[in-house]
């Protein structure tokens, strides 16, 4: 049960990021760290931007060339 765990905290992590209009933009597990009790920690947040509001959207390709998704190569939404 301890990856059920891992990706709550996972999940509620970015969720607390969005609440707060943050985008992460290199989210891939070199960036997901433990601390001593094993807990999640989101680092790198050297790529991340603060939207001014829900509507506002950002089209800049940046990330890791072998995480990035197909919809960004695509230049989709």
């Amino acid at each position: 049960m301890e990856i059920r765990r891992l990706f709550g905290q996972l999940l509620e992590a970015v969720g607390y990021i969005h609440d707060r209009l943050i985008i992460h933009r290199d989210l891939k597990m070199g960036n997901v760290l433990l601390d001593d009790n094993h807990d999640i920690k989101i680092a790198d947040f050297g790529l991340s931007v603060q939207l001014k509001n829900t509507t506002e959207e950002r089209d800049t390709m940046c990330g890791t060339p072998n995480y990035i998704s197909p919809e960004v190569v695509n230049k989709q939404p």
